[in-house]
């Protein structure tokens, strides 16, 4: 199983067309072995000027390749010498890369930028952030966003007409405008948004050619929506739009070929949504079947399930073999959506689970012991990157956590890949018996370094993560009350107003005379609208401390509200 840095590769393909390169005022012939996005393989006679680190010039006319570039690896033999280079710009042609390859590509490299597609005069700009898609644009006028709520009957042709005078004159977005004249409601305007960008790619599933490149580079926050899309479930969706039938007899291999899960979990676990009909179609796939028999029993048309089939191999959830496999029970509902939101139980499992790995094991981390089989490692190896793939978690609240989760998966991968080899699995247990054990931080420390990391969130208006990070020191440690007072007040900045409460009469629980505490509280029943309560909350507080200002500010704005 490939560790975190190999499995973050682009895709090579196979490739053999002679060419010439040119390094210095030398010229020299070579064949292609492969390519990607971002190299490409070849071999030359050998030649004591190409190493690791040179620049060179080649031109493959069959790939549209005229390049500079360097060179990454080398490998001599007697007669040739197997060259590895690096491109400094990604670029190229739908027709010599798959799409979908592109997309997932690039979402596993964690790349920034721009990725641009032109066929013609059409331009159409995915933003990549983290390797994430979060935006497009595109030039024609159809993909537009008035456009998308006019076509979806969100807004109609006078309302339309309307607000594109008015941003015109102002120079305002349309969006913006269209809500300030009352159209939609800014929820709508977030649907339209996404079903927008969501269209634009998706549109790209159609093209059979054009030229693109990838602009890197940080976005500009102030000119694009962030937005969190699923490579896979465009991937699917898109191929799943295809109605052209040679198209997709010629992307599907020959009818003998078996399908099989993905052995990688990077693959399988990803954020896609099927229908009933394409579950029941994944569902007979089991290492024996080849496409023929799978045509013979599934619930669809022929042309269907080879759509399905082919939208399945395009995210990598299925792949091709030339002969049978034993059915893999620990891949059962391998298929299951993402959620929306990331609750507190697993967010703490995140933190609790990052906090750990600096102090277990390779079996610890899979849960097994010592003398674990090698079907003991493959099961719980499964079981465990199921529970923390990064895409079942696409909603994330901060890049902090996506990162730790990230960090967890790599070490769950490279856990498996040493154990489930007998010569590495050895050399690794030998290594233990000379390990020197460290100790794990106390849940109290924990709980100190979530508070502190808070405070900093909280001083970058994140209040989001920051209420994250004070509620696990809370949980850690639920003495400390300056922690839930914290939380509190971090809650009632993202207006969950009612957690807030509870934080607050927690805090106020363990210190009861605190008249900051109670002074907080009494805000937090203004927000809820308990005028009464507030007003008794806020002379309790300057009964304690006659001087605390807050408590002052919020009886007289009490008493304001009622002469008014």
């Amino acid at each position: 199983m490939p560790s975190g840095k190999e499995r973050r590769r682009f895709k090579r393909y196979r490739h053999k067309s002679g060419f010439h390169l040119s390094i210095g005022s030398n010229s020299i012939d070579a064949n292609t072995t492969d390519f990607s996005l971002g190299g490409v393989g070849f071999l030359v006679e050998n030649t004591p000027s190409l190493t690791p680190g040179s620049i060179l010039n080649l031109k493959i006319e069959d790939l549209n390749l005229d390049i500079e570039a360097k060179i990454v690896w080398s490998y001599k033999s007697d007669k040739h010498c197997r060259i590895g280079i690096e491109r400094k710009l990604i670029s190229g042609f739908l027709r010599h890369y798959s799409l979908p390859d592109i997309l997932l590509d690039l979402q596993r490299s964690e790349k920034n930028g721009m990725f641009e597609i032109r066929n013609n005069s059409i331009s159409k700009r995915i933003y990549i952030k983290n390797g994430d898609m979060v935006f497009a644009t595109s030039n024609l006028k159809e993909d537009r966003l008035g456009e998308t709520l006019l076509k979806s009957g969100k807004i109609n042709l006078e309302q339309y007409n309307k607000s594109v005078d008015v941003m015109r004159k102002t120079g305002k977005r349309h969006g913006s405008v269209i809500v300030e004249l009352g159209y939609i409601n800014p929820e709508t305007l977030i649907w339209a948004v996404r079903h927008q960008v969501e269209e634009i790619i998706l549109s790209l599933f159609k093209w059979e050619d054009g030229e693109f490149v990838l602009i890197e580079g940080p976005l500009l926050s102030n000119e694009v929506i962030t937005l969190k899309l699923s490579a896979a479930n465009l991937i699917y969706r898109g191929i799943k739009r295809i109605n052209n039938f040679a198209y997709i007899k010629s992307a599907t291999p020959s009818m003998d070929t078996i399908l099989h899960y993905s052995a990688d979990p990077i693959n399988l676990f990803q954020e896609i949504s099927l229908d009933k009909t394409d579950k029941d179609i994944l569902s007979l796939i089991d290492g024996k079947r080849n496409i023929k028999d799978i045509l013979s029993i599934s619930p669809l048309d022929n042309f269907q399930t080879l759509k399905t089939l082919y939208a399945l191999t395009s995210a990598r959830i299925i792949e091709t073999k030339e002969k049978e496999t034993e059915k893999d029970e620990t891949l059962e509902n391998i298929i299951q959506e993402s959620k929306t939101e990331v609750d507190s139980v697993f967010i703490e499992k995140v933190e609790a689970f990052f906090n750990r790995l600096k102090f277990i094991d390779y079996y610890e981390i899979l849960g097994l012991e010592k003398w674990a089989t090698h079907d003991d490692i493959r099961k719980a190896y499964y079981t465990v990157a199921k529970d923390f793939h990064p895409d079942k978690h696409f909603y994330m609240p901060s890049e902090t956590l996506k990162n730790k989760l990230n960090t967890i998966f790599t070490q769950i991968t490279e856990a498996y890949k040493i154990l489930s080899s007998s010569k590495m699995r050895k050399e690794y247990d030998d290594s233990l018996s000379t390990r020197v054990e460290k100790r794990a931080p106390s849940n109290l420390e924990i709980a100190k370094t979530r508070f502190r990391e808070g405070r900093e969130a909280f001083m970058k208006r994140s209040y989001t993560e920051a209420a994250v990070l004070f509620g696990q020191a809370a949980y850690l440690d639920s003495s400390v009350s300056d922690y839930h007072f914290h939380m509190g007040i971090a809650l009632k900045k993202v207006k969950r107003i009612r957690e807030a409460e509870k934080a607050m009469s927690q805090a106020i629980k363990i210190e009861p005379l605190n008249a900051n505490y109670i002074a907080e509280l009494g805000y937090i029943y203004m927000e809820l609208g308990f005028r009464l309560r507030a007003q008794n909350t806020f002379e309790k507080a300057i009964k304690l401390d006659p001087s605390n200002g807050k408590a002052s500010e919020g009886l007289q704005q009490i008493r304001n509200n009622s002469t008014n």
